[in-house]
C-alpha cells in the first residue's frame, strides 16, 4: 500500500513538474521568485540559481531543477518538487517530497551529527559534503 502511494505521489508531481517546464524557461539569476524575511526563505519555480545567508531559520523550496545556495544555517529544509539542490552549511531538520532532489550539508546540531531526515517519493537524499 506504501509503494501504491509513493508512485501515485511521484506520479502527481511528475505531471506538475512536467507541465511547468512546458511552460517556463530556465533561467539563471540571482533574482526568481523567492521570498524572505531574514529567518525564512521560501524559493518556487523552475530553473533558479540562488545564494542566501542565513542564521538559524527555515528555508522552504518547491518546483523543479532549482539550485539554492545557503551560507550559514538552518533549523529546517523543506524541498518539494522534482530535480532540486540545496547545500548549506548546517542544517538539524530535512523534509523532502518528490523525486530526485538532494540536500547537501556540511555538519549538524544533531546529537547524531546527522539532520534529521523524512524523505517521501523517489530518489530523494541528504549527503554530508
Amino acid at each position: 500500500m506504501k509503494s501504491i502511494k509513493t508512485a501515485a505521489i511521484f506520479a502527481i508531481l511528475l505531471l506538475g513538474t512536467g507541465t511547468a517546464f512546458a511552460q517556463s524557461r530556465k533561467t539563471e539569476s540571482t533574482k526568481g521568485v523567492e521570498q524572505t524575511d531574514g529567518k525564512v526563505i521560501e524559493v518556487e519555480g523552475v530553473g533558479h540559481k540562488l545564494n542566501y545567508t542565513l542564521n538559524g531559520g527555515i528555508v522552504q523550496v518547491s518546483g523543479g531543477d532549482n539550485t539554492v545556495t545557503v551560507k550559514g544555517s538552518a533549523k529546517k529544509i523543506s524541498v518539494s518538487g522534482t530535480g532540486n539542490k540545496v547545500y548549506i552549511d548546517k542544517v538539524d531538520n530535512v523534509t523532502i517530497e518528490g523525486g530526485s532532489n538532494t540536500v547537501y550539508y556540511r555538519t549538524s546540531g544533531t546529537k547524531s551529527g546527522k539532520p534529521n531526515a523524512s524523505l517521501t517519493g523517489v530518489g530523494n537524499k541528504v549527503v554530508k559534503q
